[in-house]
């Protein structure tokens, strides 16, 4: 028995279901196929043009196996998978009849037969041992490239020749798409470079893409939240709302039970969604809380986002001002 989060399993479905081949008199590659050595579960899939490879670890050591799901059964498997939240627990057993999936509510069995399938492993092995491409230019079908828009929001590329097919890299991700004829004249980076030079000028920096944050827990957080949101509801209804200085109390146990209860429904959502999403981003935040240095980065962000933060300053330095000078007069009046 093979066990697996439901989100993991939707994810690699979702990665490599663009790259089946549609020709359904070859069963072997009209479909998804399972492969798991132990300690991954592979989906990989292929239409000899592209060639995708996604991985998830399981959540122990486990006997080894391998089936292809056809794109028929994936039309109603997939519909029923995505109705289970992200953290369900699914235990998968690999089975003469199918892939047994089993959940708190029962057993799904589904059609599935271990198929003669391409040897991929050293396709790209090979790959990532070869030196990149250094001058000419990769032709590739736009068409196919659309296919790894599910891979993952960032993909390493690289080629060792102009024939060779381009390997991508993502996150427990990796592919292959084959090259295209290039039937124009400018085959070279020289070439392109020196028609565009007029278009181009000096030219600039390339962006910087930052790594992914370390992964997190997100059952602290939010149990945080829930003591938080409950603290705050209790201090506020014993807040005395006789002078200006507790209704301020009041005012402030609001909004921090109001924040406290939305960052918990909102970090829920998320985590329902994409489990790995909110782990990496909960210890991401844990970081930055840590640093003592978010006052700094809300002011950066409120920049980037075209806020204007000093008004903001300004505007409640104000506010202060007009309360101090209300409680003042306020005081006065009393000794007059």
């Amino acid at each position: 028995m093979t066990t697996i989060n439901a989100h993991k399993l939707q994810r690699l479905i979702h990665q490599t279901r663009p790259h089946i081949s549609p020709d359904d008199t070859m069963p072997a590659l009209n479909g998804i196929r399972l492969e798991c050595d132990g300690i991954h579960i592979h989906a990989l899939a292929t239409d000899r043009y592209t060639f995708a490879v996604a991985r998830a670890k399981v959540r122990e050591e486990t006997d080894t196996w391998s089936l292809t799901v056809s794109e028929k059964t994936l039309g109603w498997m997939v519909p029923w998978l995505e109705a289970h939240e992200g953290d369900t627990i699914l235990d998968l057993t690999a089975g003469s009849d199918g892939l047994a999936i089993a959940d708190d509510d029962g057993k799904l069995t589904v059609p599935a037969k271990d198929l003669t399938w391409p040897k991929w492993q050293h396709l790209f092995r090979d790959a990532m041992q070869e030196t990149a491409l250094a001058d000419e230019l990769l032709s590739l079908d736009t068409e196919m490239l659309a296919r790894w828009k599910n891979a993952d929001s960032h993909l390493r590329v690289w080629q060792s020749a102009a024939e060779k097919p381009l390997l991508l890299v993502g996150e427990d991700f990796i592919g292959m798409q084959m090259p295209c004829r290039y039937r124009g004249d400018a085959k070279d980076r020289a070439t392109v470079l020196t028609a565009w030079a007029g278009s181009l000028g000096q030219g600039g920096e390339p962006a910087t893409i930052t790594a992914p944050p370390a992964p997190g827990a997100v059952a602290e957080m939010a149990e945080e939240m829930l003591r938080h949101t409950l603290r705050s509801t209790s201090e506020m209804f014993g807040a005395d709302m006789d002078t200006e200085k507790s209704r301020g109390a009041f005012n402030a146990w609001v909004h921090s039970g109001i924040y406290a209860w939305s960052a918990y429904r909102i970090l829920q959502a998320l985590k329902k969604a994409d489990p790995d999403l909110a782990e990496n981003t909960v210890r991401d935040l844990s970081e930055q809380l840590e640093s003592g240095e978010i006052g700094e980065w809300a002011w950066d962000e409120a920049e980037e986002a075209g806020h204007n933060p000093q008004k903001w300053h300004d505007d409640y330095e104000a506010h202060k001002k007009n309360l101090a000078e209300k409680a003042a007069a306020e005081a006065a009046d009393a000794t007059a």
